[in-house]
């Protein structure tokens, strides 16, 4: 870890206690929190909208990152752009009912509906950059054997299962000569990891590609895949 790093997770870790730090972070990062809006809305009303939600989620992305769980600024990113998601979502959910109660269906001019369309474009263009990372990352799995049908079926079911399949991902992408020997036989290291973690090489063999694909997810460019890992990732991964 690079100093620059070292000094940002102790600013960040202040700043969940210390008002003054969290405003001087809201501060350093606004050209951030703004471009992140701007990514999302392409109307620049619509951006002066959502910056306030913007900062928000950034504060809260604040007060609830883990440096284990990788990059801030992904990380942060994430969190605010899910949070907008959620703000237009109820939007559109108050704005639906208001339609059919006060507007004729043969007269109306369509101005509601327009409205609607406009915001509801943003939730779209999250769904196709989504639906391009799963095809990104498809053809990474198809390249290990599996793809998302025979990932289904050998996902872990217990959450203590999942669990334990996180951390031992966590440790994998912790160690970069592991990543690497991974990454070029395309294969779980079963033995080293069974001796690093004390697992059962059953646990491995039977969820190899589960393990292997939450590497894939943290170790590539997949922000939005990433946004639907389970919480309990970014807890303490060791063995």
């Amino acid at each position: 870890m690079d100093t620059e790093t070292e000094a940002l997770i102790d600013t960040l870790t202040l700043a969940k206690t210390d008002k003054r730090t969290l405003n001087g972070l809201l501060t350093r990062y606004m050209p951030f929190i703004k471009k992140t809006v701007s990514s999302m809305f392409y109307k620049k009303e619509q951006r002066q909208d959502y910056v306030t939600d913007a900062m928000l989620a950034f504060a809260h992305s604040v007060q609830t990152y883990n440096s284990e769980t990788g990059s801030f600024i992904a990380y942060a990113q994430t969190v605010i752009r899910n949070r907008l998601i959620d703000t237009v979502r109820k939007e559109i959910k108050i704005q639906e009912p208001l339609i059919s109660i006060f507007m004729d269906v043969d007269e109306k001019d369509g101005q509601w509906e327009n409205d609607i369309a406009e915001r509801t474009y943003d939730l779209v263009q999250e769904r196709n950059n989504l639906c391009a990372e799963i095809s990104c990352i498809d053809k990474e799995f198809i390249e290990w054997g599996f793809n998302w049908e025979n990932l289904v079926k050998k996902c872990p079911k217990q959450e203590r299962s999942r669990l334990t399949c996180h951390k031992i991902a966590r440790s994998i992408i912790e160690n970069e000569e592991l990543v690497t020997e991974m990454l070029q036989k395309r294969q779980v290291p079963v033995s080293r990891l069974s001796a690093k973690t004390g697992c059962s090489q059953k646990v491995f063999e039977k969820y190899r590609n589960y393990i292997a694909a939450i590497v894939m997810i943290m170790r590539g460019d997949y922000p939005y895949i990433h946004s639907f890992l389970p919480q309990f990732f970014g807890e303490e991964a060791s063995f």
